[in-house]
């Protein structure tokens, strides 16, 4: 026979469910607009008939269940859309610094303001060379040349500058971006011993989780990373976290990442940053060693800076070892378009080095082409004899780098020619003021108009070190320069363009399925009340009828 008071206990139940829904979706309804909410739902089921021999008992004694009791309270989360997610958001952080710095680099290039780019400085370089041409007499025309001289290596030096600060800029980026990576791993690696340790009492600490899914969408961004769930054993599930294959977090333990001090890929720049792994220092190289420099350490050693600000030291012999260690760190996000805006000279992703050699070899043919024609060229000063073999841009023919002693950053006027225009070799015989009068030469324009020429040239080449570059024209390799910057941040505007397309519709899917909707929720209110409402009812006639059975039971008449 059934308990007597289980009816109440049954509608005790449903009136238990329905509050813990309506608080649910209060709960739902007042995280509308917090960012990273994942809306919440209770998932019931019935409470088991109390009895196991049900099926050998006579059908009018079949026993009914207990009434409802919540089985979980439970995200509406997809795993697979947030992964999606995050690998949209990585691409697309990455190209989208990579298009904000490729900005600042097309400034400096100038495409828009023709009058302020390169291409009008040689030109009005070579342009001051043809007036002088039409009178080497005076010295106002020489002056126009002089400084117009000036201005093209004033010019070449400032962009050479300002890219280098970029670059500063760049490595500072990645020194923050490091240290976020570190934050955002301890913060996940304390969120973890938190879940876990409230998760382990059987329920589902869904705001925590919340707040790490934000963490892994922070993450995502400045670097590629991988996540998973895995089993401890004992039903519970632990977060591990991976960048480059390498634990950054491993559920209550975290793994950090240093900063080791390389060259920088433009020469005789300071020294950059680059993140290594510091646990595979410690586990891969004996020679690190964690104190402070003492004398006796031999000076092969080279500092490693930590995040907590300690310094170390590792063996230089074995910082060759660190390329792959290195390469895995770093695949994406932003941490990498920082550092291939800092650090890349090749054509793909092309970085500040590529274009400040490309500057550095226009300055190199200037220098070679123009030097060659002046040098054999006839100066022409007021007073004193005239000479012979002066370059028009400064060149230390003793230097062992040759030509590649050149840069944007040092090329200038010769000394002489930048004392006085007169120094301006532009004839192509000794100008001889004094003498017999048979021997008096006023010279001519010749040198100048060979030096004008250089501006038509169009196969004009520079050796270095790694091989001979084809320059073509001046005006054609300045042109070819601002194209391939213009072309570069193009391609990286098209591509931020459509992984932001990709990254929104991956979130937009998200939100679909984990977002609060208004309508959604305002629909479980009113059900939730109404099933308030009716299990109230139930209780409400059970007290009937057991007011009936006690007090009215044995009373005739009544």
């Amino acid at each position: 026979m059934r308990a007597t008071f289980f009816g109440i206990e049954i509608g005790k139940t449903g009136i238990q469910v329905s509050q813990l829904g309506l608080d649910v979706t209060g709960h739902n309804m007042a995280n509308v607009e917090t960012k990273g909410y994942t809306r919440q739902r209770i998932v019931s089921t019935a409470y088991d008939p109390f009895a196991t021999i049900g099926r050998a008992l006579p059908r009018d004694q079949a026993r009914v269940g207990g009434g409802v009791r919540v089985k979980i309270l439970d995200q509406i989360r997809s795993a697979y859309l947030d992964k999606r997610f995050r690998v949209e958001n990585t691409t697309f952080s990455y190209w989208n610094k990579r298009a904000e710095s490729l900005s600042y680099v097309e400034s400096f290039f100038d495409n828009v303001n023709e009058e302020t780019s390169i291409n009008f400085s040689i030109a009005r370089l070579f342009e001051a060379m043809k007036v002088l041409s039409e009178d080497t007499v005076e010295g106002a025309p020489r002056k126009l040349l002089q400084t117009s001289g000036e201005d093209l290596t004033k010019q070449l030096s400032m962009i050479y500058d300002g890219l280098i600060e970029l670059q500063e800029s760049q490595n500072k980026s990645v020194e923050i971006t490091v240290g976020d990576i570190n934050r955002i791993a301890k913060e996940i690696q304390e969120l973890n011993k938190s879940i876990y340790g409230f998760e382990i009492t059987g329920h589902i600490a869904n705001d925590l989780r919340d707040k790490r899914n934000l963490l892994l969408d922070e993450l995502s961004s400045l670097i590629d990373v991988e996540y998973e769930e895995i089993a401890d054993g004992t039903g519970h599930v632990m977060l591990e976290v991976y960048v480059g294959g390498t634990k950054l977090v491993s559920h209550d333990r975290v793994s950090q990442l240093g900063l080791l001090k390389t060259d920088n890929m433009i020469d005789g720049e300071a020294e950059v940053w680059t993140p290594v792994w510091i646990s595979d220092l410690g586990r891969n190289y004996a020679s690190v060693v964690k104190e402070a420099k003492p004398p006796n350490v031999p000076s092969d050693y080279t500092e490693i800076n930590y995040p907590n600000g300690e310094t170390r030291y590792i063996l230089t012999t074995d910082l060759a070892n660190l390329n792959e260690l290195n390469m895995k760190v770093v695949k994406g996000g932003e941490l990498k378009a920082f550092m291939d805006i800092r650090d890349n000279s090749g054509v793909d992703l092309a970085g500040i080095p590529r274009y400040i050699e490309m500057l550095n070899n226009l300055a190199r043919a200037l220098v070679q082409e123009v030097n060659r024609v002046h040098s054999s060229g006839w100066t022409d000063p007021p007073t004193g004899a005239s000479v012979t073999g002066i370059n028009f841009f400064y060149y230390d023919a003793t230097d062992p780098l040759g030509i590649e002693q050149i840069t944007a950053k040092n090329i200038r006027l010769s000394d002489e020619v930048a004392q006085s225009e007169f120094n301006i070799a532009a004839s192509s015989v000794e100008i001889v003021k004094q003498g017999a009068p048979n021997e008096l030469q006023r010279g001519n324009n010749e040198n100048l108009n060979a030096m004008y020429a250089l501006f038509l040239l169009k196969d004009i080449e520079v050796t270095i070190s790694s091989g001979s570059v084809a320059i073509g024209s001046f005006d054609g390799f300045a042109t070819s320069v601002r194209f391939d910057v213009a072309n570069t941040l193009d391609f990286a505007h098209k591509t931020a363009k459509t992984s932001g397309t990709l990254q929104l519709a991956a979130e937009n899917q998200r939100v679909s399925v984990a977002g609060v909707s208004l309508d959604e929720e305002m629909t479980n209110l009113v059900k939730y009340q109404h099933a308030y409402s009716g299990a109230a009812r139930v209780i409400t006639a059970m007290d009937e009828v057991l007011d009936r059975l006690i007090n009215g039971t044995g009373r005739v008449g009544l």
